[in-house]
């Protein structure tokens, strides 16, 4: 099934902000249902890759990435359902694609508090473009929404959208958070990131994501264990973004090059066997691109902080009642990371001399 959304730029509903030569119609961003892709229809070959460029006159930055294999990976490791696959794949995929240009350790968080039945989608990625989320109820199932998708919105619910961003200032040893709420528009995630990075951050862009799930994932998690997760297929998106002074020329150029791939969504473009670069170059297309980066996310696995050490500072911050309650009532404990799902068994014994000795 697809699941897929993209905002409009800021000129499609508030053009009294920007001095355009004229503004741009809705139907240049919002993609048309595309029609369903065969299953021998193969995604790109290059693997998950983030590409940046900017517009030869230095008018328009875009990126574009793909990250099905980041995306199937968590559904395989956190044995998500389709419709949570979905909305944790658009999440993390928008996330890269902020978070891409950051210092190596600040980071781009986004918390969906919604009241719908998915209980939160939480992702975040750092400037190493390591990225990682989860959602409350990883099991849900929804009907599609009236174009055939996965109602992520419905998913989601009414609520708020929480934003951390992690700065790294100057003379500063850690990274500074500064956080932001603002209201759930719609709960399809693109869409709200992308109004929160025009109230709050004054950026005007179009943000888009999509994932294609079908069947299930043969594959094992962390422990081993099959859980039969939803297969994603396809994965990914693009931004681009108007920079200070856009040339007229070059924003009627977006608009027609926005025009022509509106009815393709990004897990269309993927399967079609379309790469980052190539979708860069169809947003920025008569504008002689300049590609700034190749990047590729890192995998799940790979970079997840979990560890047994941060599992027992996390047990030191308990009340020691607490602990001494845990340890009598199980013969033994299993912690689970919510990101990667990897499992740490530990006896009650063992808990207790790992408190001692760091006491000591």
């Amino acid at each position: 099934m697809r699941s897929s959304a993209t905002l409009p730029l800021l000129a499609l509903v508030r053009t009294s902000s920007l001095s355009l030569p004229s503004p741009l119609l809705r139907g240049a961003l919002l993609p048309r249902q595309p029609r369903a892709a065969c299953c021998a229809c193969a995604a790109a070959t290059e693997g998950d890759l983030l590409v940046t460029a900017i517009s030869g006159d230095g008018s328009i930055s875009a990126k574009a990435i793909v990250t099905t294999e980041l995306v199937a990976e968590t559904s395989r490791l956190q044995g998500l359902g389709g419709l949570a696959a979905a909305a944790l794949g658009r999440a993390m995929t928008c996330s890269l694609l902020v978070a891409d240009g950051l210092k190596d350790d600040e980071t781009f968080q986004v918390n969906f508090r919604g009241d719908g039945p998915l209980r939160g989608v939480l992702a975040m990625s750092n400037g190493k473009l390591e990225a990682r989320g989860y959602v409350g109820n990883p099991a849900v199932t929804l009907p599609p929404n009236a174009m055939g998708k996965f109602d992520v919105g419905a998913g989601v619910g009414k609520g708020s959208l929480q934003v951390v961003r992690t700065k790294h200032l100057p003379g500063e040893e850690v990274s500074t958070p500064y956080t932001s709420i603002t209201e759930i528009r719609t709960g399809e995630i693109p869409e709200d990131i992308n109004w929160f990075l025009l109230d709050s951050e004054q950026k005007e862009g179009a943000l888009a994501a999509g994932v294609f799930v079908q069947g299930t994932d043969p594959g094992t998690d962390m422990n081993g264990d099959v859980l039969g997760a939803a297969g994603v297929q396809a994965a990914g998106g693009w931004y681009v973004q108007l920079l200070p002074f856009a040339d007229g020329a070059a924003v009627e150029q977006l608009q027609t090059n926005l025009q022509a791939i509106s009815g393709r969504s990004p897990t269309m473009m993927v399967r079609e066997g379309l790469g980052a670069e190539d979708i860069v170059g169809l947003l920025l297309e008569g504008m002689e691109p300049q590609i700034m980066s190749r990047r590729a996310p890192a995998s799940l696995a790979a970079s997840c902080a979990c560890s047994e050490a941060r599992v027992m500072r996390t047990l030191r911050l308990l009340p020691r009642s607490e602990i001494d309650d845990i340890v009598e009532k199980n013969e033994k404990i299993e912690i689970k990371c919510e990101f990667c799902g990897k499992r740490y068994e530990m006896t009650p014994d063992y808990i207790l001399k790992n408190l001692e000795e760091k006491q000591a």
